[in-house]
């Protein structure tokens, strides 16, 4: 049987669709066949080159994407129930951990698999080797042995559990990790498909006020749905932005979120904050990123602020349960632009041009 891949050959060039035989799982690898799969930020920095300038640029070919839902294609032996011990079968639609910790380094051995550099790294494999299918830009995925999966119910449609395993995931555990206590206040710098996902998670956890900062009036008027209790739009001086939220938050936002993807936002971002708030960033991924700040101010305003990156695989089940409870209250699939696999350079055009809060590849 064979699959189509995606294949990201050199920076500045459109990816390429190639034909390869699709392998028998190996013991304990399980064997996707790709229903929906997202265009993640992280991938539109690898093919545009920005998230491997700190490496001295990035290694090719690879297939990109990882933020995905698969339907068990095969099952490798040893393999019959998945990361909670639910049992599986062929046909079972399911949500994988797109990263696999090492298992036995420091950070894994304190249950610290964010932190294990091996999950930071095992995201990108190469494409010219079997098993191939190493990116969800494909028509299928092979699970490697030990890479934690969760069996997903039957009652979420597949385009938003699509986001599970990346967007969702990512934004419960950085919220969880920060902090938000009921009736705190939250600023959310941008309004992509983090951004409005993070400011269903926020209300959820029990924030009185969020505020949604973006520069695109539909965004702006989509993190309402989501949510939002004010939006601000990201134009002008950034003084003005500043007093509003001080005036919208009382003295300032206990939690300011940074999802804008870019080292600017962080140091408007910190002076939303209230004395003693924290600042939460998880946007700004590419290296050599720089701003000034006065060190001094954060002491004196007691301000934490915490970086975080990747997550906790359990957090997938957390998920699951907050799609279930939410599923008719927030419009989620209002956030995709759709495409077929076979238009994917239009869809990376798409992305590129954030036409579309998160855009979405639909396969066969």
């Amino acid at each position: 049987m064979k699959g189509k891949i995606a294949i990201l050959k050199e920076i500045g060039k459109p990816l390429e669709i190639v034909e390869r035989e699709v392998p028998e799982p190996q013991d304990g690898e399980v064997v996707l066949k790709v229903l929906r799969t997202n265009i993640c930020g992280s991938d539109i920095h690898m093919i545009t080159g920005e998230a491997f300038r700190a490496f001295g640029g990035l290694f090719f070919p690879i297939v990109p994407g990882h933020e995905f839902i698969g339907r068990i294609e095969k099952l490798g032996k040893g393999v019959n129930r998945d990361s909670i011990g639910n049992p599986i079968s062929e046909g079972d639609i399911v949500s994988p951990v797109y990263f696999k910790s090492c298992g036995h380094c420091y950070a894994c051995s304190r249950g610290r698999e964010n932190v294990c550099l091996e999950s930071l790294m095992s995201v990108l494999r190469n494409a010219e080797k079997p098993p191939y299918f190493v990116g969800s830009f494909s028509d299928f995925y092979v699970v490697r042995a030990g890479q934690k999966f969760y069996k997903l119910p039957n009652d979420i449609p597949i385009d938003i559990t699509s986001a599970i395993n990346c967007a969702l995931s990512q934004v419960i555990f950085g919220l969880k990790e920060i902090g938000i206590e009921y009736g705190d206040s939250v600023a959310i710098q941008g309004a992509g498909g983090l951004g409005l996902l993070a400011t269903a998670v926020a209300k959820d956890m029990g924030a009185e006020k969020v505020i949604v900062i973006d520069a695109i009036e539909n965004r702006l008027s989509m993190a309402k749905e989501f949510g939002a209790d004010e939006v601000i739009k990201l134009d002008g001086d950034f003084r003005e932005r500043i007093a509003k939220v001080k005036d919208i938050t009382g003295g300032g936002a206990d939690v300011v979120i940074e999802l804008a993807g870019n080292a600017s936002a962080v140091r408007e971002g910190v002076k939303y904050l209230k004395r003693g708030g924290k600042y939460l960033i998880m946007g700004a991924i590419n290296p050599k990123q720089k701003f000034e700040a006065d060190p001094s101010v954060w002491i004196g305003e007691n301000i934490s602020l915490k970086g975080v990156s990747l997550y906790l695989p359990h957090t997938i089940t957390l998920a699951i349960n907050f799609l279930r409870r939410k599923k008719n209250q927030i419009p989620f699939s209002k956030m995709f632009g759709k495409f077929e696999f076979e238009n994917i350079n239009e869809a990376v055009r798409s992305a590129l041009d954030k036409i579309y809060p998160r855009v979405q590849i639909k396969f066969d």
